[in-house]
């Protein structure tokens, strides 16, 4: 093969960090298809965008292939969760050489330069950050009344809680330091993932990016948050979901059992088992939710008993 002179273009991006950008979807046509199209309009040049599908079971695929029709789309044997489908596109982008790898919910949107702004606070921060994020507003906000949910307060061991506090968006381009970002759009470096900071696949989904955060920690490596980054989230369509209830419950357990001292964990047990849950289940059922008083039980019963990962019961 003859050599063919580098393109103006080439030699542009060569100095440009490369980006895997990815979406995990799952049975979710109508929200991913808006989600790719904020992420295909990106000032970012040096990226690429995939869709990661969890072996949807309906025919999303099909209206996600037929309106994106270039679209790099790869489709897992079987639902891996949040936490494996995800693990599988950072081993993806880590195996194929990108200097960061940008997760994306299916139900997110974006303005144009988001990417390129988590790019650049990772990259002023190369020689410690592990992740960068982005803050949180509801969908349906108005833009003058930006507010978001961003992790300023440290996870309980205690409770097993992790708050997420409301505050105003800044105008400032300072990026925040924080306990843990947001798993809705997280950008992982490569110095993280040679680090081997992966999301816990026990935990299937929820709490995963505190887990993350507990991880960077153990490694030296701090999160970050750029305020500059403001995605709206969808979120859950149902109030009181069951299968958000039994795996909340569930992990809340096993993440004091994998991170709080002997006290910790004596006194979760109690508060929870005494305490929370007993309130929790009374008062749900009482307002109608009895599904999802009946899903904590058997989250925190299931995690009591170590059945961790994914429940079919629930997830399939």
């Amino acid at each position: 093969m003859g050599f063919r002179p580098e393109t103006e273009n080439q030699r542009a991006l060569s100095g440009l960090p490369r980006v895997l950008v990815s979406v995990l979807s799952y049975n979710s046509a109508q929200s991913t298809t808006c989600t790719l199209r904020s992420l295909q309009q990106q000032t970012y040049p040096n990226y690429h965008l995939q869709l990661a599908d969890n072996a949807s079971t309906d025919d999303s695929l099909i209206h996600i292939a037929r309106e994106f029709p270039d679209l790099d789309i790869k489709v897992f044997p079987e639902n891996l969760g949040y936490t494996g489908g995800n693990n599988r596109v950072l081993a993806q982008g880590f195996a194929e050489g990108y200097d960061y790898i940008v997760l994306c919910n299916h139900d997110i949107e974006v303005d144009e330069r988001a990417i390129a702004y988590l790019v650049e606070t990772a990259t002023l921060h190369c020689s410690t950050a592990g992740v960068v994020g982005g803050v949180e507003v509801c969908f349906n906000s108005k833009p003058h009344r930006r507010r978001a949910a961003v992790a300023t307060a440290k996870y309980s061991k205690w409770t097993a809680r992790a708050p997420w506090l409301p505050q105003a968006v800044s105008n400032t381009s300072t990026p925040l330091q924080v306990p843990y970002v947001h798993g809705a759009l997280v950008l992982f470096t490569s110095r993280a993932l040679r680090s081997e900071v992966l999301m816990d696949e026990n935990l299937f989904m929820y709490f995963d990016e505190v887990d993350v955060g507990f991880q960077l920690r153990e490694k030296s490596l701090l999160a970050f948050v750029d305020p500059r980054v403001v995605f709206k989230h969808r979120g859950s369509p149902e109030q009181y979901d069951a299968r958000e209830g039994y795996f909340m419950q569930r992990n809340r357990l096993y993440m004091v059992r994998k991170y709080g001292l002997w006290y910790h964990q004596l006194f979760y047990h109690l508060y929870a088992g005494l305490i929370e849950l007993p309130a929790k289940v009374c008062l749900r059922s009482l307002q109608g939710h009895t599904r999802f008083a009946r899903a904590s039980v058997d989250g925190h019963i299931d995690a009591l008993r170590g059945r961790m990962g994914r429940d079919r019961r629930r997830c399939s």
